[in-house]
């Protein structure tokens, strides 16, 4: 079988999309959590008050952290992200989401795990014909679409 060889393409992008916070968002958070908490007290589930209680910290903490830069490259053997590497036997396939009013495109890629399946890899837009036409090589472009779950999350902000 001949391998397939594919030019390098390496970037780097944040690990996710940061948004700045007012601090009225902080201040729903912490009322939401202490309430959730104060109900759960109440009805005497304490673990769940832990539970929550921790929640809404690491919530206002992760929310503080600004997103650290991935080094990502597409290379014949596969597609390393960071430390991580996954190899193109495990890809299904592949599709190129573009946004106008973004300088980063998205990457979603369909893996063969059974628990979170796809991938979404933001790229600069600029590499999205080179992505495109590398990765076509070797896996096939497929519909795939990002889960409702998440869109929904990136619309209320997380």
């Amino acid at each position: 079988m001949n391998e397939i060889i594919i030019d390098t393409i390496e970037w780097s992008a944040p690990e996710y999309s940061h948004k700045e916070r007012n601090p009225d968002w902080f201040w729903t958070i912490g009322l939401v959590t202490i309430i959730g908490a104060s109900i759960t007290i109440w009805f005497h589930n304490y673990i769940f008050a832990i539970f929550i209680l921790i929640s809404g910290a690491c919530l206002i903490i992760f929310t503080l952290r600004t997103p650290h830069n991935i080094a990502i490259s597409i290379k014949t053997e596969g597609i390393k992200l960071g430390k991580e590497e996954y190899l193109w036997e495990n890809i299904k396939g592949f599709n190129i989401k573009n946004k106008n009013d973004d300088s980063y495109g998205k990457l979603l890629l369909l893996t063969s795990k059974k628990f979170l399946p796809i991938y979404t890899i933001p790229f600069p837009n600029e590499l999205s014909l080179r992505i495109k036409e590398s990765i076509s090589k070797i896996v096939p472009n497929i519909k795939i679409e990002e889960s409702p779950s998440m869109l929904f999350m990136e619309k209320l902000g997380f």
